[in-house]
């Protein structure tokens, strides 16, 4: 995922309404998305995105640039996808970000199950680097925690889906 052109969020941060609305566009579809993927549910992933753009206008002056601005975006997202979850005291049992890869029913159903055997410490980080393609520097700055964390949740999160997907082959 790619920054946005410096000149356009130097125009967002000094209060430039036309380049903030270009921020949107660009990554108004993959917020909804993460949003969506972390609470399953369309109308929540709607308000969640609608916060997280409202928040990173309120907040945009104050971006000081140590991160890139998509893990900074992310992060707001998350944030905002906790507080509704709590808000509406919803539990996330399971995400199922994997829907669209690929075209096959069997595999799909296959990867879904896959996927609920990861917890949720593991499965966070596994969406943001393999589905929404952030580096693990990106998402240690989205979740707040160092590199070598991610790697050893990654690490984790691929050897628990290998197991279900070793017993999902041996179940058939």
């Amino acid at each position: 995922m790619n920054d946005p052109d410096p000149r356009t969020l130097t125009r967002a941060r000094e209060g430039d309404l036309g380049a903030f609305e270009d921020l949107v566009r660009q990554y108004q579809g993959d917020v909804w998305r993460f949003a969506y993927h972390f609470t399953r549910d369309r109308s929540l992933a709607d308000d969640v995105t609608q916060e997280a753009f409202l928040r990173a206008f309120r907040f945009l002056r104050g971006f000081r640039g140590d991160s890139k601005f998509t893990s900074w975006l992310f992060r707001i997202a998350r944030n905002c996808a906790m507080d509704q979850i709590k808000a509406r005291n919803v539990y996330v049992e399971r995400v199922t970000p994997i829907a669209a890869t690929t075209a096959d029913p069997q595999a799909r159903v296959e990867l879904h199950a896959a996927l609920d055997a990861v917890s949720a410490d593991y499965r966070e980080p596994f969406l943001l680097v393999e589905v929404f393609g952030l580096s693990y520097q990106e998402t240690a700055d989205v979740l707040g925690v160092r590199v070598g964390t991610i790697k050893s949740r990654m690490h984790r999160a691929r050897r628990a889906m290998m197991a279900a997907l070793e017993v999902e082959e041996e179940a058939r």
